[in-house]
């Protein structure tokens, strides 16, 4: 049985009895891993157990059975380095980080690393201390889409390969992987209206500077949808949240 450390971000729990947990985990070395932590839950005289709990940052130590690797690991030990409770204290960043985790967890394969979208993770949580919601997120959804391969090309009509530029009448399609023009607009089935600047925006990746943050999310969160085949659970209840605050 080999055992396996790393540095590691839970992305779901499930609680598997009264004393146990079923996790995914996000690691930085060796992707994302299922795991069981038997008794995780299990409290004593002297300690009160909790269990692990979502978006914490953390050492994980877990094993793998030989030629097993698709059944859950085990979890042997884990060291929390970061809860991130300012999440808990303000609904738009604790629905930004949730969004994160889930879209993480539905576009990365078990036991396929992704270290830069590790760190694009993790930067991420750290940024929400002190940094707006939706332009946080936005700017981890681009490094998420381009660490899997799937960033969208907003420089181009990918039908007529013609340069876009600021003023084009532009559309979007998942299918095609970035902008459509007016021209080629008319053969392609799947699209959306792109928002006017938001190609440019996204193409200089100046979002954080610009009122077009929220379309800029709308693509992104168009953009996913079609990828997974379903819309990520809180994108409605997280632009609600942000749009009552704004």
């Amino acid at each position: 049985m080999t055992l396996i450390k790393d540095s590691a971000i839970v992305l779901r729990r499930l609680d598997y009895s009264e004393t146990s947990q079923v996790l995914s985990m996000f690691t930085r070395e060796h992707g994302q891993q299922r795991l069981i932590a038997k008794g995780v839950k299990r409290s004593t005289k002297t300690r009160v157990a909790v269990g692990i709990d979502l978006l914490e940052l953390g050492r994980v130590v877990f094993s793998i059975r030989p030629g097993k690797e698709d059944n859950l690991a085990t979890l042997t030990e884990w060291r929390q380095e970061d809860n991130f409770a300012y999440l808990r204290r303000d609904l738009s960043r604790c629905y930004a980080a949730q969004y994160a985790a889930e879209v993480t967890s539905h576009l990365t394969e078990t036991h396929d690393p992704h270290p830069g979208l590790f760190d694009g993770l993790r930067d991420m949580l750290l940024a929400l201390k002190e940094q707006d919601a939706l332009p946080t997120l936005a700017t981890f959804l681009w490094v998420m889409l381009t660490e899997i391969g799937l960033r969208p090309d907003m420089s181009r009509c990918m039908s007529c390969n013609r340069s876009v530029s600021a003023g084009d009448a532009l559309y979007f399609s998942a299918r095609q992987g970035g902008t459509i023009c007016r021209d080629c607009e008319p053969a392609v089935v799947e699209k959306r209206r792109i928002a006017d600047g938001v190609a440019q925006v996204l193409a200089t990746k100046a979002w954080h500077k610009t009122a077009l943050v929220g379309p800029v999310f709308d693509l992104l969160d168009y953009h996913i949808t079609e990828i997974m085949a379903r819309r990520p659970r809180l994108s409605k209840i997280l632009r609600a949240v942000i749009d009552q605050h704004a």
